[in-house]
């Protein structure tokens, strides 16, 4: 192992118990905190990492930190060069809620041989544009746990409540292609998962494992909004959301169409500005080596 580096970027109610560790714990291998000030300081950190040939990146945050981390590597063609290890410190820790990961554990990823497995995560790809005409795309993005359609940049900006979101729904007709068929009908909104968590802890189903390179395509039909929300606030306490109204695609590769523009999201990211009327899905043959305990 070339060297241990810790990246940190906790969130407000994590940082109190980061901090008191990099103060007052044992002594840390290398470790730098992400500056929220600075846009580009994980990628500048990265680099950093890159050329000081570090075999191990620890990454401490949220499933937010995390792709950035991944997106970075796979943009510098780095994945099979660093091995990665996750410390949930994050507002949505959903990855490390599948695999059981505890911030607790933060010091067995400094040995040169943790207790574990590398697990070989399976990553995605979405891309947008204007229309299917258009002849370039206009912005793309990987994830690790899910993407789908998320609210409007407004609204994103504005941190709107989830009722405010919901009330604010209104039905887009989609027409979905993939190599083994085509689909067409009216959604409230769309998940593509490679992971089965999001949004802190909702989940279509439970049995989606991030390691089987399966892209599944939860479609959310524009239904009742009083249902939807009993659907939802069942899905806080544990429930899966999948029902026989929702549709599911399972594919390598998907490209939907819709009649209004859309704001594609990769694993709760910000949207783009501007919305987008054609989007792809699919499934990248790299992948990504986590740390896990099981």
């Amino acid at each position: 192992m070339a060297g241990v580096f810790h990246l940190m970027n906790p969130s407000l109610r994590q940082a109190p118990w980061v901090t008191a560790l990099t103060t007052f714990g044992r002594d840390l291998s290398q470790w730098a905190l992400i500056d929220r000030q600075n846009p580009h300081h994980t990628e500048t950190l990265l680099d950093w990492a890159l050329k000081a040939n570090i075999g191990r990146l620890v990454v401490w945050g949220g499933d937010g930190t995390f792709h950035r981390v991944v997106r970075g590597l796979w943009q510098r063609d780095a994945l099979d060069r660093v091995e990665l290890a996750l410390v949930p410190a994050g507002t949505c820790n959903d990855l490390a809620r599948y695999y059981g990961l505890a911030k607790e554990s933060w010091g067995r990823w400094e040995a040169s041989a943790p207790q574990g497995r590398l697990a070989a995560l399976s990553l995605g790809r979405v891309a947008w544009k204007t229309s299917a005409r258009a002849p370039a795309f206009d912005g793309e993005d990987i994830f690790i746990n899910n993407a789908g359609f998320g609210r409007p940049r407004p609204s994103y900006n504005k941190k709107s409540p989830p009722w405010r979101v919901l009330t604010a729904m209104k039905p887009i007709s989609i027409d979905a292609h993939w190599d083994a068929g085509k689909l067409e009908g009216s959604y409230y909104f769309t998940l593509a998962a490679l992971g089965p968590y999001f949004s802190g802890g909702l989940h279509f189903e439970r049995n989606v494992s991030p390691e089987d390179g399966r892209l599944r395509l939860y479609l959310v039909p524009a239904r009742n909004k009083a249902r939807l929300a009993l659907r939802l606030a069942r899905g806080r306490l544990g429930h899966p959301l999948f029902d026989r109204k929702v549709t599911k695609i399972t594919a390598r590769k998907i490209a939907l169409e819709t009649d209004a523009p859309v704001w594609p999201q990769a694993d709760g990211e910000p949207p783009p500005a501007k919305g987008a009327c054609h989007v792809e899905f699919e499934v990248l043959p790299q992948k990504a080596r986590l740390w896990v305990t099981h």
